[in-house]
């Protein structure tokens, strides 16, 4: 069985420079852990709601660096609309994990669980979203 016999066809994706509240509209108002990230229709990143929460927090440095105002978060809020501006290729995986459509369903799978991820966007072999179908998701692979 081929990634191409299962895969999602269906799938948004977003521009390399839409800002970040758009993005994060579409992957928490659609119930979406991530969506590719495109120039034109090729694949340059992949942004995911970790990625978009993890903006909003103290890295664990910043933590250890100052812990009161790292837990300010009052002055968190106060940073969300300089945040939410953005483009999303400031926050998004720059080296996204892409698959092929004649790819073995197992092999996909393999990616997925060594990289830990969710979702693998589908490419041709100029990098180009595959059109019509365009993400492998985990939620589709039955056994």
């Amino acid at each position: 069985m081929k990634v191409s016999d299962i895969m999602e066809t269906r799938v948004e994706f977003v521009d390399a420079e839409i800002p970040l509240s758009g993005v994060a509209r579409l992957i928490f108002g659609r119930g979406i852990n991530g969506v590719p990230v495109c120039k034109g229709k090729k694949v340059v990143g992949f942004v995911t709601e970790r990625d978009i929460l993890s903006k909003f927090y103290p890295s664990m440095q910043d933590y250890m660096d100052d812990p009161v105002h790292s837990a300010d978060f009052e002055g968190m809020e106060k940073k969300l609309d300089e945040i939410l501006v953005l483009p999303v290729s400031e926050i998004m995986s720059h080296t996204p994990t892409t698959i092929i459509a004649d790819t073995p369903v197992l092999r996909a799978q393999s990616a997925m669980m060594t990289n830990k991820i969710g979702r693998l966007p589908v490419i041709d072999e100029k990098g180009n979203l595959v059109p019509e179908q365009r993400l492998f998701s985990e939620a589709f692979t039955y056994w």
